[in-house]
């Protein structure tokens, strides 16, 4: 048995380290590749995604768009504007339960409280008829996606009437 000496022992070592660090770089360098391609996967899956939400919804609207035209051209055809207007009411319907089916809340706030996060102040009516801040008349409706406002409610909110007169409107929509 031939004995080796501490300089072939540390050689030894040294090389088994080297194939070590060899095989752990190459184990990094693998793993770093399979994230970058599941980074790009993931990306190509949610740009997809975006694009057929897209569809999805469009392919609910197109209905809508089709009965307006009907609507339009049968207004050509026959100017009795009584059933253009239940045509028109139709349609609205039809979009609204579109809207509805992809999460769209409708809100008002008429005799609530005025909330900063739900309505878009358009003007203040001095009265001593309601509380102070107190939403007296909707002008637009807000609309929600779960607890995202989509579009705040325009709303006429009351303040204290100090001169005790008639109801005195300031208004500040554009």
């Amino acid at each position: 048995m031939v004995r080796k000496g501490p300089v072939t022992l540390m050689k030894e070592d040294l090389e088994k380290k080297e194939s070590q660090i060899k095989e752990l770089r190459n184990d990094y360098l693998r793993a770093l590749a399979e994230w970058d391609n599941y980074r790009k996967r993931m990306e190509n899956e949610f740009n997809e995604f975006k694009k057929y939400a897209k569809v999805d919804f469009l392919e609910k609207m197109i209905p809508v768009l089709d009965n307006f035209d009907r609507a339009l051209a049968g207004a050509e055809l026959n100017p009795d504007f009584e059933s253009f207007f239940k045509g028109i009411q139709i349609i609205e319907r039809q979009l609204r339960d579109v809207l509805k089916s992809i999460g769209l809340v409708e809100y008002s706030g008429l005799g609530e409280q005025f909330d900063p996060s739900l309505h878009e102040a358009v003007g203040v009516v001095a009265t001593n008829d309601h509380p102070e801040n107190t939403i007296i008349e909707e002008i637009s409706k807000g609309y929600k996606i779960g607890d995202r406002v989509i579009k705040p409610a325009k709303v006429l909110v009351s303040k204290p009437d100090e001169k005790g007169g008639q109801e005195n409107v300031q208004d500040n929509r554009d």
